[in-house]
Formats: structure tokens, sequence, C-alpha cells
């Protein structure tokens, strides 16, 4: 099944950097942004054509579908946000310090780097993990689908 799957896209994406045609027109004719773009395109489209398919033979549309992945966005804003502020700026953290360990026990090593830039390592390191670490302690945001953007 799932080499069905890849399989599937790799023609797909084959096909789609063959012709690289936009399904928009401000992507030049030809551009690896145009293949990409009907890339996705033909994606959505072959999703949307199962999904209409499949609504027909048990009875929903694509509104029903719109309305399901409405109703997940508060779940699904908590999960992103949680890999992203929490997990990946958790192991940000863990890299920094171990390359700020890692600089600092070479000091008394070969010392391959001068001194000047290992300074500068551990200085990018230090701000790097301050903003990990900032960003790992401060709270969530609660999802509010209630606010929009104004234009």
């Amino acid at each position: 099944m799932f080499r069905f799957i890849g399989d599937f896209l790799g023609r797909l994406w084959r096909f789609a950097n063959f012709w690289r045609v936009s399904p928009i027109g401000q992507a030049r004719i030809g551009s690896p942004l145009a293949g990409g773009l009907l890339f996705l395109f033909l994606l959505f489209f072959f999703i949307g054509a199962v999904l209409v398919v499949a609504g027909s033979v048990f009875g929903f549309d694509l509104s029903d579908v719109d309305g399901w992945v409405a109703a997940q966005g508060p779940w699904m804003d908590f999960v992103g946000k949680l890999i992203i502020q929490k997990a990946l700026m958790a192991i940000v953290l863990l890299i920094c310090i171990g390359l700020a360990v890692a600089f600092v026990l070479d000091l008394k090593g070969s010392n391959l780097l001068g001194i000047g830039r290992i300074i500068l390592m551990l200085l990018a390191c230090l701000f790097v993990g301050y903003c990990s670490a900032v960003n790992l302690m401060a709270p969530m945001d609660p999802y509010d689908p209630s606010v929009t953007m104004v234009e």
C-alpha cells in the first residue's frame, strides 16, 4: 500500500517536472516553480477527485469534508505548536549545549580552531540556545479561530 502511494507520488512528480506548466499564470513556463506548482495542483486535484467519488458512494460532499477539517483545527494547532515550540526547540537547545561543551573541552586539546573562532562559536551557541530556551519556556498560545487578519 505504501509503495503504491510512493510510486504514485513519484510518477506525479516526474510528470509535473516534465511538463512544468504553471496552473496559475504568475510562474514562468518551464521553471522549477511551475513544476512544483503543477505537482501541488495535481496532488490536490487527485485528493479532491477521490473525495468526490467517495462522497458520492457514502453520501457526503466537499463542504462536509471542509467542516470536518475546520472542526479538527484546534487539536491540530495544539499538536503543531507542541512539536515545533517544545520538541524542536528542546532538540536545538540540546545541540547548542553539546556544541558549547565540545568547544570548551577542545580548548585544552588540539586547538584546531583559533581562540577567536571558538569564542564566536560559543557566542553563536549562546544566542541560539537562549532563543530556544525562551521559546521552550514560553506558554503556548491557545487556538482562537475568531481572530481574523486585518488588511
